[in-house]
């Protein structure tokens, strides 16, 4: 879990994750076609100055607390925490596609919600050269393969089952996901909506304990879309 508010993560004691409604039943992968290899090449990949432009500005999420989506500072290579990988090889490839472990230019934006004191982030990240179509395809497949796995986090070591979900209808191809594992103050819930949109992979996350987080899907959607026209899609 990459969270920008300290007081959160001494909250969150039992297990860290390497992390307007969607759906909440379990539901096989999406199963939307994403474009062909072509198409893909046409989107040219986006910088980091292209991404901030593109992140969510007041007003584009009515339930984030007014002036409360900073976009963070990326973490230098020396101050990036060494974790050792998941249990399972397919639950670390969902882990290392999510969080843009590889992508050249990423921006991270938190987002404070009004009724929660757990935020959730966007991560927009740019790829070139169909790598993100291929990282999609990867995360789909190993998405259906990682179920219960052991990780370790901020706080420790901890034991998380992921399921894949509907996703919405946004951007080329899109995966739902959620992970839940047992803490001291109950269960601890995290929704993953993964997006592609040509060359860019966004991840919206959003967490809570013993309640379902959600993330709001119209500003999911309008986001892609925004991502889409910047590349000439």
């Amino acid at each position: 879990m990459r969270l920008s508010t300290p007081a959160v993560l001494v909250l969150l004691t039992a297990a860290t994750l390497s992390g307007c409604s969607t759906a909440d039943g379990t539901a096989p992968a999406s199963g939307d076609t994403g474009p062909t290899e072509s198409a893909t090449a046409r989107a040219q990949p986006l910088g980091e100055a292209e991404l901030r432009a593109l992140t969510f500005h007041e007003g584009d999420l009515p339930g984030a607390r007014r002036g409360s989506i900073p976009i963070e500072d990326r973490l230098a290579p020396g101050h990036v925490p060494s974790f050792k990988p998941a249990s399972d090889p397919d639950c670390q490839t969902v882990q290392d596609i999510r969080y843009a472990t590889t992508a050249p230019a990423v921006v991270k934006q938190a987002i404070n919600w009004k009724d929660d004191i757990y935020p959730g982030e966007v991560t927009l990240a740019s790829y070139g050269d169909g790598e993100a179509e291929r990282l999609f395809e990867k995360l789909k497949r190993a998405a259906g393969s990682c179920h219960t796995y052991q990780g370790d986090g901020w706080t420790g070591a901890y034991t998380s089952t992921m399921k894949v979900q509907k996703a919405p209808e946004a951007g080329d191809e899109a995966v739902q996901l959620r992970e839940y594992s047992t803490v001291d103050l109950g269960r601890r819930d995290e929704l993953f909506i993964v997006v592609r949109t040509g060359s860019v992979i966004a991840t919206y996350t959003s967490l809570d304990i013993g309640r379902t987080p959600t993330f709001p899907t119209e500003p999911i959607i309008k986001q892609a879309e925004r991502i889409g026209d910047a590349q000439g899609k």
